[in-house]
């Protein structure tokens, strides 16, 4: 383009040179005698006009040569756009690639466009079956682009999952009418148990005696220390306990057990007459118990405290029994008392300490001598025999900080104890 530009202005200008030394007359010495003659004039208008005209010539070419920049220039936009174009087509092409990559990966689909191409291989053996090719190609096109098959599989989805929901909830169903036919069951075989039991424990009552405590099972040679089944009622009321067969002779039922603390002794009154724990760990046997099994007998009270170290300290008492719940509990203890631990219950030398005589009291009944109730203050709360509070308090909070005084003066505190029991039999 530029080499042609520098051609057509050399044309243009090399006339201009030629017709402006004609016009001018600078080189040619006799320009005055060519306008004195008629002729030279003449010939100066033709020539005149000739530069005319090459003047309208330069004009028509300078204007087709713009016009031939102008169409450059478009011709480059036009070529802009066009690659502009190119571009968008060829994202879209490398869109569909990936799209046609995409149903490749399908093997359900891939696997039917491979049977419809090998139908159209087949085909196109057959010259004569050219225009059933031609539709077997259109099925695989349309196939390849339509997605009505991916709407048939996620109705068919559909079903299975409501059909899957379905099976779920009859399950459910099923579990339940399991679940409550074995509770009807168990209720059955429970009361075929209770009623066998019924008929065994009225057959055993009328052909042998039941042993009322520990006692009668260790004149029947149970000799090992354990947790028994007594009948302190005379019925078939069952009472779990601990029973010692080695300390003093055997033989002895534990009325309070502890040996850590998982069972709080901090319990009302109703709790404390009927019993609460666990014979295979700590316990408070019931007062109620306790009734039954010292009235209208002479029993001894054992009371033993064992420390972190291993040592066990005790204290025996020689007559112990207490009051039915008429007399709130009453405690009757007489002595001697001898042992290690030392006295803290019977003569302390204070009227204000002994036990002996005290109804028992629990944080929700307040039977003592004090101002206040003692088994509801902070440190002493459980229930106990108090009198004006107390020298000794077996059922305190099992905490160090708050067990306060469990066996005064031997032991001030809870801080060493592991455990104590209190255990009674007959003599």
């Amino acid at each position: 383009m530029m080499m042609f530009l520098v051609l057509v202005l050399l044309f243009i200008s090399i006339p201009q040179v030629r017709t402006g030394s004609l016009l001018t007359g600078t080189n040619d010495p006799n320009s005055t005698a060519l306008y004195n003659n008629r002729r030279d004039v003449q010939e100066i208008d033709v020539l005149r006009q000739i530069i005319n005209q090459e003047t309208l010539i330069r004009v028509s070419l300078v204007n087709d040569v713009r016009a031939a920049v102008d169409d450059v220039n478009s011709v480059k936009r036009n070529m802009t756009s066009t690659e502009t174009t190119v571009s968008s087509l060829q994202q879209t092409l490398n869109g569909l690639k990936s799209q046609v990559d995409s149903l490749k990966r399908d093997t359900t689909l891939a696997q039917k466009v491979e049977t419809l191409q090998w139908q159209v291989y087949t085909l196109r053996q057959d010259r004569t079956l050219e225009h059933r090719v031609e539709t077997l190609e259109r099925q695989v096109s349309t196939l390849s682009q339509d997605n009505a098959l991916q709407r048939k599989l996620e109705i068919l989805q559909k079903k299975v999952d409501s059909l899957t929901e379905e099976q779920k909830r009859e399950n459910n169903n099923y579990q339940k009418k399991i679940q409550e036919f074995k509770r009807k069951f168990s209720r059955k075989i429970a009361d075929v148990y209770d009623l066998l039991n019924n008929r065994t424990l009225k057959t055993v009552q009328k052909d042998a005696k039941l042993n009322k405590d520990c006692q009668d099972h260790y004149i029947e040679g149970q000799t090992q220390s354990g947790v028994y089944v007594v009948y302190p009622f005379h019925n078939e009321t069952q009472v779990r306990v601990y029973c010692d067969m080695e300390t003093e002779s055997g033989g002895w039922t534990a009325i309070q057990k502890r040996v850590s603390g998982s069972v709080s002794f901090d319990r009302t009154w109703a709790e404390y007459k009927n019993g609460f724990g666990n014979a295979n760990d700590s316990y408070w046997i019931g007062n109620d118990v306790i009734h039954e099994l010292t009235k209208g007998r002479n029993s001894s009270l054992y009371v033993s405290i064992t420390f972190r170290n291993g040592t066990t300290l005790y204290e025996l008492y020689q007559l112990f029994s207490i009051a039915d719940e008429s007399d709130n509990y009453r405690l009757l203890l007489g002595g001697p008392a001898t042992g290690t631990l030392g006295d803290s219950m019977l003569n302390t030398g204070s009227p204000y300490s002994d036990l002996s005589g005290m109804s028992f009291s629990t944080p929700d009944r307040d039977n003592d001598r004090y101002r206040f109730n003692c088994a509801a203050y902070s440190t002493r709360r459980g229930g106990w025999w108090f009198n004006f509070c107390h020298r000794t308090f077996l059922n305190g909070q099992w905490s160090p900080e708050s067990w306060y005084r469990p066996w005064y003066p031997t032991v001030r505190s809870g801080t060493s104890v592991r455990g104590t029991m209190m255990m009674i039999k007959r003599h």
